[in-house]
């Protein structure tokens, strides 16, 4: 697994996102390709609200096990979280057990490996930290990701159709 985060990937086919279901959810998820080969379940998901331009933004990089069963979270990065933030649970590695990070923080792969049983941690990425630098934009938040998740293409993810509400609310 450690090999499909390291590795150099791009977007293996045009992304749009879903038209917003009834609470203005939209997602995409695109395949991955490795050395110009499709890498068998490994995809980029991402997710926003509609309603709420420039935040609550989410990137996920998994892989689906044997016969697309069960899908195992491999990175995350959350933008701007809604919530303001996430927990560490107390089984955390080092200086992150059991702290709070910011609204803006990334599920890194290392932070979630079990390298003892060769195995990610239960739950969906228990484990963050901070960005070193937080972006200010969807450009900024799509390089951070290319970045973090090693995807050549990722300028190629469209920004969501977010309503911008021309009186300040959201």
């Amino acid at each position: 697994m450690r090999r499909l985060v390291d590795v150099e990937k791009s977007i293996a086919v045009p992304v749009s996102w879903t038209a917003p279901d009834e609470t203005s959810f939209v997602r995409f998820s695109a395949p991955l390709e490795i050395d110009g080969v499709t890498e068998a379940g490994l995809t980029l998901t991402g997710g926003a609200y509609l309603d709420y331009p420039d935040r609550n933004v989410t990137f996920e990089l998994a892989v689906f096990g044997a016969a697309g069963v069960r899908r195992v979270r491999l990175i995350r990065l959350d933008w701007r979280s809604l919530r303001g933030g996430h927990s560490n649970p107390r089984n955390c590695p080092d200086k992150w057990r059991g702290q709070r990070v910011p609204a803006t923080h990334l599920h890194c792969f290392d932070l979630n490996w079990v390298e003892s049983e060769q195995r990610m941690r239960r739950g969906k990425l228990p484990c963050a930290k901070p960005l070193d630098s937080k972006p200010q934009s969807f450009e900024e938040l799509k390089e951070s990701v290319g970045i973090h998740f090693r995807i050549k293409n990722i300028a190629i993810v469209p920004r969501p159709e977010w309503v911008y509400d021309l009186f300040g609310g959201e």
